[in-house]
């Protein structure tokens, strides 16, 4: 005898009420470790954070021309943080990550760019018209590459710590140039370069030199140090001859 009427319709809520939950579990929250590029041969960790219950977590590298197979562009492990002791052209690229619940897979995550550094030789910084600017000066930064890089960023801050990534607001003949307005101290600091190629997005030249850009005094304090020489050459008594 077959499955009763009550079965079948109790079978069948089963089904539709783990589709729906399917369908309602939230994305993983994706991120990597460093967050900066990671050097070649360096180790490199990928956070996928879902529920504490989760039975399993797969990475997928999103294909950039012609899908590539299972066993290449995915990796499936039980613990949510996938370790690669040496990073390599393998790990480049875009990522997404999902976990399993409950015999279901949940939504991709949004995705996570990883770049891998030092496949280029580094690019040359420098800044005009020094390292040393006043505050509300003006100071242009060029990131100039010798091996035809056609894109840049840069980095200010430690990459250790925290930092900003600023986009290059030109670039002309492999060069890019960021100009900072109206300088105020926030803007001194460390500042780090890097290239890549337009088609190669996920494949970065080394890092460039550190250009450490300071403070100096404004023309407006300068003044007010050259008056309090003054006043306290004029209050020194003259010696008699």
């Amino acid at each position: 005898m077959g499955p009763s009427l009550a079965a079948l319709l109790c079978l069948r809520f089963c089904v539709v009420q783990a589709l729906e939950t399917f369908h309602d579990m939230p994305p993983p929250v994706f991120e990597a470790e460093p967050k900066y590029p990671v050097p070649l041969g360096q180790p490199l960790k990928l956070h996928c954070t879902g529920p504490q219950d989760a039975v399993s977590y797969r990475v997928y590298k999103e294909a950039v021309e012609e899908p590539l197979n299972f066993s290449e562009s995915s990796w499936e492990s039980k613990s949510s943080v996938f370790h690669y002791p040496k990073a390599d052209l393998l790990h480049a690229g875009r990522f997404r990550c999902g976990y399993e619940f409950h015999s279901f897979w949940s939504k991709l995550s949004k995705p996570l760019d990883v770049n891998v550094s030092g496949l280029y030789e580094k690019p040359l910084l420098w800044a005009v018209p020094g390292h040393s600017v006043p505050p509300g000066g003006n100071v242009t930064i060029h990131c100039n590459s010798s091996v035809g890089l056609d894109n840049f960023v840069l980095y200010h801050g430690k990459l250790e710590y925290e930092f900003k990534v600023i986009m290059a607001q030109s670039i002309k003949k492999n060069e890019a140039v960021v100009i900072l307005y109206n300088k105020t101290e926030d803007m001194n600091g460390r500042y780090r370069c890097y290239g890549y190629m337009s088609g190669e997005p996920h494949h970065w030249s080394t890092a460039s030199d550190v250009l450490l850009l300071s403070g100096g005094l404004s023309s407006r304090w300068c003044i007010i140090i050259h008056l309090i020489h003054v006043v306290l050459a004029l209050a020194i008594p003259w010696e008699s001859c």
